[in-house]
């Protein structure tokens, strides 16, 4: 039976050319499509990882740039040091009155990372609680107290200055110990006595004896 050009395109849609395309191009067709797809997925997957870079670029130089600022109030190693087992511990108490104003210690103790000289409340008691056979200087915690309120400032003691407060024609800074006038040394030079301490505060070595500081600007 013969197919005339008209019954091809009656029984198929198409024109008798299109209708006969050799199978290796309808193959063809198909690898390019397949191809096309690759590709694009190849692009996407560049553009994600290229994207995962540049953050991850981002985060490194923000580590290294955008840091914490160091304190302004370094520390000597032994007191920056975390303490660990206690070999003397001791209790001497400051009060710091400035123009007739008491002032607050803060409470400094870091559980995470004590330090030697630290304060549990408000009320003046300074422990000094060290696994070194040192002495510690008043000096030192002032250095302390400055660190942790990360103000320089804080830190300042010596015969001529508080804080801000410095001794002029109507200002002085005076200093007692039990109550009796100290000059022996310089205030911030006074080294606190391993025996310090009393009954409520007690000392690691025995014999303990109050040792109450007084330091008055007015």
């Amino acid at each position: 039976m013969e197919f005339r050009p008209k019954d091809i395109i009656a029984r198929t849609g198409f024109p008798p050319f299109l209708s006969a395309l050799p199978m290796s191009q309808t193959q063809t067709r198909k690898q390019k499509i397949l191809g096309d797809v690759k590709r694009k997925r190849r692009q996407r997957a560049y553009t994600t990882l290229a994207i995962a870079i540049a953050l991850v670029a981002i985060i490194v130089v923000a580590v290294i740039f955008i840091r914490v600022p160091p304190n302004k109030v370094p520390l000597p190693p032994y007191l920056s040091t975390c303490v660990g087992a206690v070999t003397y511990h001791y209790h001497p108490n400051l009060v710091v009155t400035i123009n007739g104003v008491g002032i607050q210690i803060p409470v400094t103790f870091n559980n995470g990372c004590p330090q030697p000289i630290h304060t549990h409340d408000s009320t003046g008691i300074l422990h000094v609680e060290s696994n070194q056979n040192r002495d510690y200087t008043l000096n030192d915690w002032f250095l302390l107290w400055g660190n942790f309120q990360n103000d320089p400032t804080i830190a300042i003691l010596n015969s001529t200055q508080i804080w801000q407060y410095k001794v002029d024609a109507t200002h002085h800074l005076t200093m007692t110990v039990n109550g009796q006038n100290y000059t022996a040394t310089p205030p911030q030079d006074y080294v606190f006595p391993k025996n310090a301490g009393t009954s409520a505060a007690p000392c690691s070595v025995g014999n303990c004896q109050p040792d109450n500081i007084v330091l008055t600007y007015a």
